[in-house]
């Protein structure tokens, strides 16, 4: 699933998880699995009408790291 190539994917092709909710009453298993049921692969989706492919490196910071530092950067303006 993650060697698609995004450049050859039409976006629209792709799931748009823009409006995506989370039920936080349910375990984060569940919620991961709500998930990739709607986005099928993790690495390929759309949002807003722009496809985004997501990348690990083996020894980077976690994602939930990565998504913490956006949040907050967003929240503050930068």
């Amino acid at each position: 699933m993650r060697s698609v190539d995004i450049g050859a994917v039409a976006a629209e092709s792709l799931p748009d998880v823009s409006g995506m909710t989370f039920d936080n009453a349910l375990s984060r298993k569940e919620r991961i699995s709500q998930f990739l049921q709607t986005v099928k692969n993790p690495y390929c989706f759309c949002i807003g009408g722009v496809g985004v492919k997501i990348e690990f490196a083996e020894s980077g910071p976690s994602l939930q790291d990565k998504l913490t530092d956006f949040l907050l950067r967003q929240r503050s303006g930068l």
